[in-house]
């Protein structure tokens, strides 16, 4: 005896429609790459000047040996009437949108370089038999340079007095300084180890790089570099360049760091 088959179900009719989901979805990426085009094409007035200030600001760079001070006391020696001021900042000049403007800041900037380059050259040659010995350090940018000299060839161990013949150096280097434009700023920085000192003359290595900073500042006001142009820091053992662990790395620390760098460039 035969069972009777279950009544087939009726086919379902195919669905013309589909397309509609994929046209929807090409829709949606058209609409999403047209805005990303529309927001890249529109120029942010205020981020273009701020971009132009930042070029501006780096173009001058940072001196290198130039560092965060903390805020604790220094340590200034006693018979200093006040610390040493800390240099003020000054905002990022306002972008020139004027042409001429424009053309006599880039003079400014090349007259600012080749001075710059001018005092290296003859820096190079007087200080080259101390490069060679490792003894002096100089590193340059576009509108700075920064000269690094081992304590040893300046002062002796625990002293701020300078030595006769460090003292004929540095004056041969203020005589290559003296030829810099008055705008250029001739920030001095002493630096020691983190060996403790505590003397009758210096109370703690504050006082000694402190007042190692002046000495040299001191000798260039003698020789004839204006005073408006100098000033001086002291460190400390605070920012070292290599471990105190070492001899060698603690003698690396001990140093004097001369930074010249170019004024601001300002618009009328």
């Amino acid at each position: 005896m035969s069972v009777p088959l279950p009544p087939s179900k009726p086919k379902k009719a195919p669905n013309h429609e589909r397309w509609v989901i994929s046209y929807a979805d090409l829709l949606t990426l058209l609409l999403a790459f047209f805005v990303v085009l529309y927001a890249s094409s529109t120029q942010n007035k205020f981020k273009l000047e701020e971009e132009a200030q930042s070029l501006l600001k780096a173009f001058h760079g940072t001196p290198p040996a130039v560092i965060t001070a903390p805020s604790a006391s220094r340590g200034i020696m006693k018979h200093q009437p006040s610390p040493i001021p800390k240099p003020v900042e000054h905002p990022a000049p306002s972008v020139p949108r004027h042409p001429r403007v424009a053309t006599a800041i880039s003079r400014q900037l090349e007259n600012e370089i080749l001075s710059l380059q001018k005092a290296r050259a003859a820096l190079d040659q007087l200080l080259q038999p101390l490069v060679s010995k490792n003894a002096v350090t100089i590193q340059a940018q576009p509108l700075t340079l920064t000269i690094s000299l081992n304590d040893a060839v300046l002062f002796q161990t625990g002293q701020a007095s300078l030595l006769p013949a460090a003292a004929a150096l540095l004056t041969s280097v203020s005589g290559s300084l003296k030829t810099l434009p008055a705008q250029f700023k001739i920030v001095v920085q002493g630096y020691t180890d983190d060996q403790p000192i505590a003397t009758g003359q210096f109370a703690s290595n504050w006082s000694l790089s402190t007042e190692r900073a002046i000495s040299v500042v001191q000798l260039f006001i003698a020789g004839g570099i204006p005073g408006q142009q100098l000033s001086a820091q002291g460190f400390g053992q605070y920012a070292p360049v290599a471990s105190n662990a070492t001899a060698d790395g603690r003698a690396k620390n001990r140093r004097v760091v001369i930074v010249i760098h170019a004024p601001e460039t300002n618009g009328p």
